[in-house]
């Protein structure tokens, strides 16, 4: 499956009912966050998207996230890695 997958496919990603940055509960979209603990999707408004507004996420919320990630695009934590590795030329 990594061969067809990327951590960029929001596809099966569920849109929350508020923004991870803001809280706004209006016009939301699933985007994807490279965090250090791995590629996770989150929902966002259009305003925190334009200014580069962080989510709000402690770190076991974001590894959590990521892991979800993985089971929205059906890989494991290990493909994920694999496929970072792969995007950042093996490093």
């Amino acid at each position: 499956m990594v061969g067809t997958t990327t951590l960029d496919d929001t596809t099966n990603c569920p849109i929350a009912d508020r923004c991870a940055g803001c809280g706004s509960r209006t016009r939301l979209t699933p985007a994807i966050a490279d965090t250090p603990v791995g590629t996770l999707c989150l929902t966002v408004c259009p305003a925190c998207i334009r200014h580069h507004v962080p989510p709000r996420l402690s770190v076991p919320q974001a590894v959590y996230a990521a892991v979800a990630h993985c089971e929205h695009l059906g890989i494991d934590a290990d493909e994920m890695a694999a496929l970072r590795a792969a995007e950042r030329g093996g490093r």
